[in-house]
């Protein structure tokens, strides 16, 4: 449960981020909604609508820590607040609880954590999360800086999401990954891939697609990492062979049914730190967003952060 603070009677304060453009345009209008019905309720809310990078320590500031910390958006929204509120808390365990309200394309954390709000009664169900207080602990990394929630990827997938972010503009949906991932198979050139977890070498180099993470599923629903907890204290890693268009096809059924690991030359394995190489740039995402290009260095942190579920 969450306990408010021993310092007797005292407003119930809570941060509020949101993306104003998500869900096409509909995060604006949620995230006003849940603070009408919070401060009804009487809570004390504390509304960023800015990128969360972009706000300062002074905004964060309350009297004493925030009973909780929602996040109205996709998991790009969930993993940009959960960073800034890292840096300015200095530990996960100072850092309030995440309570997820999705709106993004693939809302990946918001199904891990078996989040489903009810349109017509999201502010209601909020309110009764908030003061049910059950918690989720999930594992945190560090990714080439970036704090990692969730699953990064070296080859044809990140390439996918790096030609989406060059032609995105605005919101985006599920069709919007149709001509990047048409381009992205016509031009990616499949560079070797050499991963080393824990300090061992286990792939490579050979041409091949990467993925490591804290959760089985990826994108929309493909179990890529079967084996994944969020909570166990590892890394999982998953390196598949793969040297063409038509790779990718053949992999992307097998994962659709699980059933990717018996392919040859597939590497399974877990770990708390993981180097990916290339020979030549490979392009990298962290949570479904553009990362920049190998090497990827990621190591698992010592303490979890705290989500919100639904009672």
């Amino acid at each position: 449960m969450i306990q408010d603070p021993d310092s007797g009677p005292h407003p119930l304060d809570v941060l509020l981020f949101s993306n104003p453009i998500a869900g096409r345009g509909l995060g604006g209008m949620m995230a006003r909604r849940i603070a009408q019905r919070l401060r009804a309720e009487g809570f004390v809310v504390h509304e960023f609508v800015e990128p969360a990078e972009q706000i300062d320590d002074r905004q964060l500031a309350c009297p004493w820590p925030p009973r909780a910390a929602i996040c109205v958006g996709g998991d790009g929204t969930v993993r940009a607040t959960a960073e800034r509120l890292l840096r300015y808390f200095g530990d996960c365990a100072q850092v309030p609880p995440l309570l997820v309200v999705p709106l993004g394309t693939a809302n990946l954390m918001a199904r891990h954590l078996g989040i489903q709000w009810n349109p017509q009664q999201l502010d209601e169900q909020v309110v009764q999360a908030l003061r049910a207080g059950r918690l989720r602990e999930l594992d945190t990394a560090r990714a080439n800086g970036r704090l990692f929630l969730l699953m990064a990827g070296v080859g044809i997938d990140a390439a996918v999401v790096h030609e989406l972010h060059r032609c995105r503009h605005g919101s985006i949906d599920l069709m919007s990954y149709v001509a990047p991932t048409l381009r992205a198979l016509k031009n990616y050139d499949y560079p070797p891939l050499r991963v080393e977890v824990d300090g061992r070498c286990v792939f490579g180099p050979a041409p091949a697609v990467a993925f490591v993470g804290n959760v089985s599923q990826y994108g929309t629903g493909f179990p890529i990492l079967v084996h994944a907890r969020s909570d166990d204290g590892w890394l999982d890693v998953c390196a598949l062979p793969c040297r063409s268009a038509l790779d990718v096809l053949h992999l992307a059924l097998l994962a659709a049914a699980a059933e990717h690991l018996r392919e040859e030359g597939v590497v399974y394995t877990k770990g708390r730190k993981v180097r990916i190489e290339s020979c030549g740039l490979a392009p990298v995402q962290i949570d479904g967003e553009a990362a920049g290009y190998t090497p990827l260095d990621i190591q698992l942190l010592d303490g979890r952060l705290a989500f919100i579920v639904q009672p």
